[in-house]
């Protein structure tokens, strides 16, 4: 007959129970709060921006689901771990359940997926290639690696994988790379927008706010969107390694997926924001973000102040400024945020800027 536990052995059980119950609990709350609010981020994109490209809305459905699939697996997890083994042989909670391991699968598509969106976005934005396969590189290196911790936890389906050296070194590079990865994309982005703000084009038509103004908003936006991202996966990883057999990671790990997809929804809802008018109703046109393909940003000299449209344009160096113009949104071909159109800007003393083209780009 099997000795009684001391009490020694089952206070120290007790902790680890414990800290199961808790990081999971506050994980699985923290992770179907940022749900409820991608499922309202999906709702108001498909709202407001009917027109945009279908690859477009098809990478906002895509990630919806695999945000959707993440939450119904963690739930499956948790619920195998506390209800459908509770009372049963210890040895049967080692055993890691498939749901867990296919849900962190998803999160590596899904960090994949928002990865990619943004090094299309800087590519379209700063047309710098070597800056964009840094980031395609970093990206495809941390779903590869992502991949094989994977199939690795398939083929070794036991907790005590996850704390095992080598398997710590691989699941810290995924964490560490993507971590890298968002700081150069947030990086990246708040320069680009920062170079432009002095060469951008105006902004009228109507609307209130101006082109530094939003600029500023914008990089405000990015920084955050990087950090708290980048934060996320370096707080995975610190107490991943620096604890390997406490599960404090655990609310990271379901948070972090989820943050991607709010990301890159909310990049998307933004332009709806940026063009409300200082009443809180929005005009009836949607902003786009345009930059011209030549290789130098124009400046205007002041005209001679007759209004006969002599003004002269300048080059102030090797940038392609970003201009604002406005779409109506309901054609099907304009409204496509961060889109290229193609228009040379040049203000006289007496008219407004030229118009651009119908044609939007989308990312």
């Amino acid at each position: 007959m099997a000795a009684a536990p001391s009490a020694a052995q089952v206070a120290a059980l007790i902790v680890v129970v414990k800290q199961l119950f808790a990081t999971s609990f506050i994980g699985f709350a923290v992770a179907t709060t940022l749900y409820g609010i991608s499922v309202l981020q999906a709702y108001l994109y498909y709202r407001n921006y009917p027109a945009d490209h279908r690859a477009l809305k098809g990478t906002v459905a895509l990630l919806w689901v695999l945000d959707t699939l993440c939450t119904i697996f963690v739930a499956h997890s948790l619920y195998t771990y506390f209800v459908l083994n509770f009372e049963i042989t210890p040895t049967v909670d080692l055993i890691i359940p498939w749901s867990f391991t296919s849900e962190k699968f998803l999160v590596t598509l899904i960090t994949f997926i928002a990865q990619v969106f943004y090094a299309r976005m800087i590519w379209k934005v700063s047309g710098n290639l070597f800056i964009t396969l840094v980031v395609a590189v970093l990206t495809v290196v941390t779903f590869a690696l992502g991949i094989v911790t994977t199939v690795h936890l398939f083929q070794n389906p036991l907790a005590t994988t996850i704390s095992a050296r080598s398997f710590q070194i691989l699941s810290g590079m995924v964490q560490g790379f993507a971590a890298l990865n968002d700081v150069l994309i947030t990086v990246c982005l708040c320069v680009w927008l920062y170079r432009h703000k002095k060469g951008a084009g105006g902004w009228g038509m109507g609307h209130v706010f101006g082109t530094e103004k939003i600029l500023d908003t914008l990089i405000l936006y990015a920084v955050s969107r990087g950090i708290l991202t980048a934060l996320t996966q370096f707080m995975f990883l610190v107490l991943n390694l620096s604890l390997p057999h406490a599960t404090y990671w655990m609310p990271f790990h379901q948070a972090v997926g989820k943050l991607y997809v709010n990301s890159v929804f909310a990049t998307l809802n933004v332009r709806s924001t940026l063009t409300e008018k200082d009443d809180g109703t929005a005009p009836a046109t949607n902003m786009s973000f345009v930059d011209m393909p030549l290789g130098h940003a124009p400046t205007t000299d002041s005209g001679t102040g007759t209004g006969t449209g002599s003004g002269n344009t300048r080059s102030t160096g090797r940038l392609k400024p970003l201009v604002f113009a406005a779409g109506s949104g309901g054609t099907g071909t304009e409204s496509m945020d961060l889109a290229l159109h193609t228009r040379s800007v040049t203000r006289d003393s007496g008219e407004k800027d030229a118009e651009a083209p119908v044609g939007a780009e989308a990312y």
